[in-house]
Parts: C-alpha cells; structure tokens; sequence
C-alpha cells in the first residue's frame, strides 16, 4: 500500500487508527481474540447461504460487520530508496505502525462526502473474564453511573456536522475538528441519563442541511436495521464484550440528490471476490478470500450506494461460545435501542 495516514472522522475508539492514502481501508493494530472472531466470521459466512436467499430471512452476522480482508505486516510494504520504515503521508510525525500487523477491514465511511458518524457502546457489562481487578471496578462503576447500566447501551462519541442543537452542547463535551465538524466526547455520552438519551440521538440527526423527510427516512431506515439485526443476534451463539454500534449517515445533500434518495437496507458488497485470483500483489495474508484488483486501483471497488450504515465494529473482546445461547447483554442493548428509535419514530 505503501502510505498510512490518521482515519479521519472517528468518533470513538483508540488513538492512532491508520488508513490509507484513499481512505478505502482501515488498518488497526491486531489483537489476536480480534483476529480470530473475523476469522470465524468469514468462514461461517463461506458456509452459510447468500444473506438474500437465507431460507429463514435472517441475516448473518458478518452482514453487519465490516468486511475483513485479512492481516498486514509492516515489513511487506512498498519502501522508498534506502528506507528502512514504512512510508506515511502527511507529515514527518504521522505515527508509524512500528512493525506490527495490523487488520486490514473496509473502511465503512468509504464513498462518503460528508460522514456523520456515532459510537454507541453495547452491553452492561463492559469487560469479560481476562479483566483485572482494577478494571473490573473502574467499568463497573462506569456501567453503574451511566446509560450502560440503565439502559445497556451508552453513547461514546459522535464526529457530525454542527447544527442548530449542537450550539446548546457544553463546551466541555465538544471540540471543532480539521474536517469542519465537531467532535462530540465521551463525557457527553457518560454525563446522559435515561431522561435525556433520546435527545441525544435527536441531536444526531437533527442535520440543518438535510430535510426533515430525509431525516425521518434515516430514523425509520435505521429503526428497520435495529430490528434485523436484533434477529440475527439472537441465532448467534457469541459474547461481544465491549463492542460497539457505528451509525454512519451522509450530511451532504448533493450525495442525497444523485442517488435519488434510495438508500438500501444492506450496503452493497466491499469488494468483489474471485476463487482464481491472489491477493493483491501478496500484501494481504490470513485466512481471507481474495480479491480483483490492483495496487493504488479502486476499479474492483462497487460504487457506494448507501446513504447510511448500521454496523458492528470492536471485538478486541468478542468470542464465539457455541452452545451457550445468544449473548444476553448485547440483546438487551439492542432491543432497548430498538424501543428508543421506535419513539424517534412517532
């Protein structure tokens, strides 16, 4: 790939994510029980039917994940003459990835002009058996004096375009970005109560530059989402500690206009797959399906004909548990979400 640069437009999550010089990917730093839950994924999605032809019309979970293309390891990239790093863009102190591997995923806001973006964490319980002591307690306590506790969701940050409610925002929960948007932190999400959550999610959609039916057909198309994905949630046998709900939508008005507001329930396909061809040029290693393409070349790449997103993102935590039943405290979470975005409805 040869270049890294910040992803733009996050709106939680560690420091340091990487994509590349196109923003069509997203590289982040590999933990192992991360890589092994995409793994799982993939191959129960090679196995099982077509998300369209599912006998039972039930979606698969990797429907809601961002696709995963394998692992990166920094000592196969492309280098200049006589450098000994990987090449970054930018500036001289954009952060290198120093050697590691790295998952290489979609980056879910590709084909976007104007991203507006929410982290909404899932589940009460927010560590799994591997936590110490201190950890426990420290998220417990947070659980205990959030909406994680009282309603199994807690909102983590939003990146969006400013709007007329955002100016109510305290100065202390928000900062201007380089993109022109603002940065909502996580202390706005923790300092939320069951009383004003809902506003919360109003004051995400409230876009100045988007119609009050376009905003009602987000709600609605988000709420039909929630729903689908609480189905599949409840035919898998996982534990998702610590994951997240992404809620992407396009702000510019522009994008809306060329797409006739037609916005599909699924987003279309990352990338088209082919059996007979290698990885793009070997970077990509793990037990992936390969994908057409060259280098520096987006020709394999469908267009992005989604208006907004739904999706499932962090399992740096996340397990399959076969057996077990479906994971009780994401359940919940979504199905209080699903109760919330019914009164975003009314």
């Amino acid at each position: 790939m040869g270049e890294f640069k910040l992803l733009r437009h996050k709106a939680a999550g560690h420091e340091g994510t990487l994509t590349d010089k196109d923003e069509v990917l997203v590289f982040k730093v590999l933990t192992q029980q991360e890589l092994d839950f995409y793994q799982v994924v993939q191959e129960k999605s090679l196995r099982e039917s077509d998300a369209a032809d599912a006998a039972d019309g039930d979606l698969p979970l990797s429907a809601w994940l961002p696709t995963f293309l394998g692992v990166l390891d920094e000592s196969l990239q492309e280098r200049g003459p006589g450098d000994s790093t990987a090449i970054l863009s930018d500036s001289q102190t954009t952060p290198k990835s120093g050697g590691r591997k790295l998952l290489v995923l979609e980056n879910l806001l590709y084909g976007y002009s104007q991203p507006n973006v929410l982290d909404v964490k899932l589940g009460k319980i927010l560590f799994d058996e591997h936590a110490s002591e201190e950890k426990r307690q420290r998220l417990s306590e947070v659980s205990r004096t959030t909406t994680s506790g009282s309603s199994g969701f807690r909102i983590c940050g939003m990146h969006m375009q400013a709007n007329e409610l955002t100016k109510e925002i305290d100065e202390v929960h928000f900062e201007e970005t380089d993109t022109g948007n603002i940065f909502i932190n996580k202390n706005f999400g923790r300092s939320r109560t069951v009383d004003n959550i809902e506003g919360a999610f109003n004051l995400f959609f409230a876009n100045d530059r988007l119609s009050e039916k376009r905003i009602k057909q987000l709600k609605e198309i988000f709420l039909q989402r929630i729903q689908l994905l609480y189905n599949t949630l409840l035919d898998e046998e996982v534990r998702m500690v610590s994951a997240s709900l992404l809620f992407i939508y396009e702000g510019d008005p522009n994008r809306w206009d060329t797409l006739e507001d037609h916005d599909p329930i699924l987003r279309s396909d990352f990338i088209e797959y082919s059996e007979d061809n290698e990885s793009v040029e070997g970077e990509y290693e793990g037990k992936n399906r390969d994908y057409k393409g060259e280098e520096d070349s987006n020709d394999s790449m469908p267009e992005n004909t989604s208006l907004s997103t739904l999706a499932l993102i962090d399992f740096a935590h996340s397990k399959f548990v076969p057996g077990e039943g479906y994971d009780e405290n994401v359940v919940d979470a979504v199905e209080n979400l699903m109760k919330l975005f019914d009164n975003l409805n009314l």
